[in-house]
C-alpha cells in the first residue's frame, strides 16, 4: 500500500520543542558544517528554517496523508480493511494525525524545502539525551532534517515521492533508505561529541535514536498496528541497511544509492544482491479487470515487508516471513462499487515451490477471515482475488 505513515515528511520523534532563538541562521548553518563533515558532502544552500505550532502541523500532516494516498483517504483505508492490513477502525484518520502529530517536533519539508520546528512540543526529550548527553537533543534533531534536506538537494524527493504513490513498496524502500542514512548521520553527530567514543558508542546508540525514543513516547492502543509498525520500518531497519553500505564501502556506498535507490523493502531486509522485481504483473492500465459495476481506484505494489505483515498477523513469525521471503514482484488493482472493495493481486515468487508455500500460507492466515476471497497458484504466481466469479488473470 500506499506508506502513509510519515506522510512524506521526514520526522524525528520524542524530541521536545525548540525556541525561536535556536532556529538562528547561525545555529542552523552550525549544525550543517558538523552534518558535512560525517556526510563528507557539502550543502548547497543554507536551509531555510523557521517555527509552526501545532495546529499548522495537523493542518500539514492532514493534506500531506490526503496526498500520499493513491485515492481518497476514505476509499484508500477501506482496501487497507478489506485486504486485511487493518480492522475497520472509527475515525482513524484522526487517530493517526493525533499520532503523527505527537510524534513530529521538527520536520524537513522537501516540498517547500524548509525546515520546521513545532512550537509547544512536549515529548519526552529521554532517549535522546541519554544517548547523546545532556542538551545534545536539538543538535541530534538538527543533524537529522539537514540530512534530509542535503538528500533534497541530488534527489529531488517531492518529485521522487510523488512518482512512486502507486508504488507504496518502492516508496518505503526510498523511505527506510532517508532515514536510515539520516539516522547514522545523526548518531555520527552526537558520537563525535563524546569523548573517547567510538564503533561501539554507536553500536549502542543506533538502536535508541532508531527506535528507543519512539518507544517511550508511548503508542495509543486504537492506532491500527500496520501504521505503528510501518512507522518503525524506516528508522529500524532503514539504519541497518545504510550502516551495512557505509561497512562496506563508506559514504561512497551511499552516494550510489542515491542515484540508484533500493527497488524493494526485499532488498531493505535481506541487502544488496537482491533481485530486481518483476514488473508488468497487471496490465498497466487494468480497467478491463473491474468487475461488473465496479470502478478502478488504483494499483499499486505491496511488497515483501507488507505480505510479511498480513501474513504475520496470524502465523507464527518464522512460518510468516519464511513464505514472504519468496517474493520477487506483485502488482494488486482495487475496484469500487459503492463501499464494497474487489480486488486482483498478482504476485510472482522465486519458484514454484516457493509459490505453492506463499498460497498455502495466505490460506491458512486468512480462513474465515475474508469471505469469498481465492487463492490460486499458477506456477510461480499466486493469483488472489475478491469480488469475483473467477479470477480474471
Amino acid at each position: 500500500m500506499r506508506k502513509v505513515s510519515t506522510a512524506a515528511l521526514f520526522v524525528v520523534t520524542a524530541v521536545a520543542a525548540l525556541g525561536a532563538s535556536e532556529l538562528l541562521p547561525a545555529r542552523v548553518d552550525e549544525v550543517a558544517k558538523a552534518v558535512e563533515l560525517v556526510r563528507g558532502r557539502r550543502f548547497q544552500r543554507s536551509v531555510p528554517a523557521s517555527e509552526m505550532d501545532t495546529a499548522q502541523l495537523r493542518k500539514v500532516l492532514r493534506a500531506k496523508l490526503a496526498e500520499g494516498m493513491p485515492a481518497s483517504p476514505e476509499d484508500t483505508l477501506r482496501t487497507f480493511v478489506a485486504l486485511g492490513l487493518m480492522e475497520d477502525t472509527p475515525n482513524v484518520l484522526d487517530k493517526l494525525l493525533d499520532l503523527y502529530t505527537s510524534q513530529v517536533a521538527a520536520f524537513y519539508d522537501p516540498e517547500s524545502r524548509h525546515f520546521y520546528v513545532v512550537k509547544g512540543g512536549e515529548a519526552a526529550l529521554g532517549a535522546l539525551e541519554a544517548a547523546g548527553g545532556s542538551g545534545a537533543a536539538e543538535k541530534i534533531v538538527f543533524a537529522h532534517e539537514l540530512t534530509h534536506a542535503l538528500q533534497d538537494e541530488s534527489m529531488h524527493l517531492d518529485s521522487r515521492m510523488k512518482d512512486l504513490k502507486e508504488n507504496g513498496d518502492r516508496g518505503l524502500a526510498l523511505e527506510s533508505l532517508l532515514e536510515g542514512e539520516a539516522t547514522l548521520v545523526m548518531i555520527r553527530v552526537a558520537v563525535a561529541d563524546l569523548p573517547e567514543a567510538g564503533e561501539a558508542a554507536e553500536e549502542m546508540m543506533a538502536p535508541l535514536l532508531s527506535a528507543g525514543a519512539l518507544e517511550q513516547a508511548g503508542i495509543p492502543k486504537d492506532v491500527p498496528e500496520f501504521f505503528v509498525e510501518e512507522l518503525f520500518f524506516p528508522y529500524v531497519d532503514g539504519t541497518a541497511y545504510v550502516r551495512a553500505a557505509v561497512k562496506k564501502g563508506g559514504w561512497a556506498a551511499v552516494d550510489r544509492l542515491w542515484k540508484s535507490p533500493p527497488a524493494s523493502t526485499a532488498e531493505i531486509l535481506h541487502g544488496a544482491g537482491t533481485p530486481a522485481p518483476v514488473e508488468n504483473l497487471l496490465p498497466a492500465n487494468p480497467e478491463a479487470l473491474a468487475p461488473p459495476g465496479h470502478r478502478k481506484l488504483y494499483s499499486d505494489t505491496l511488497g515483501e515487508w507488507t505480505i510479511r505483515f498480513l501474513l504475520r498477523r496470524s502465523l507464527p513469525r518464522e512460518e510468516a516471513d519464511r513464505a514472504a521471503a519468496a517474493w520477487r514482484g506483485d502488482r494488486i488493482a482495487f475496484f469500487a462499487a459503492g463501499r464494497s472493495i474487489a480486488y486482483v493481486w498478482k504476485t510472482r515468487c522465486d519458484g514454484p515451490a516457493s509459490a505453492e508455500r506463499l498460497a498455502a500460507a495466505l490460506v491458512k492466515a486468512r480462513a474465515g477471515k475474508k469471505p469469498g476471497e481465492r487463492v490460486e497458484r499458477r506456477g510461480a504466481d499466486v493469483i488472489v482475488t475478491l469480488g469475483y466469479e473467477k479470477p480474471p488473470v
